[in-house]
């Protein structure tokens, strides 16, 4: 049996905030009971696929990628400071 969770312990999982799964709720796969709110482990992952971004690949290019754009080359942004 799966765990059911939270709107607030679904955003911990999913790493973002309690109101963007409340205002989205119609587009997301979620368990409703009432007024309670739910999601399992599924739904969680589905809504994960639903966000995930991956770049395209350049179908029509020949050419290889200048060594500059190497994948050991590639380094994480900088956190921007919030508040």
């Amino acid at each position: 049996m799966s765990q059911n969770y939270t709107v607030a312990e679904a955003a911990e999982y999913l790493r973002c905030k309690p109101y963007f799964l409340e205002e989205n709720l119609k587009q997301l796969p979620h368990q409703r009971m009432g007024r309670a709110i739910s999601f399992d482990e599924s739904e969680l992952e589905a809504i994960k696929d639903m966000f995930r971004v991956r770049p395209e690949r350049a179908q029509t290019s020949t050419t290889t990628a200048p060594a500059s754009l190497a994948l050991a080359s590639i380094r994480p942004k900088r956190a921007q400071k919030t508040g």
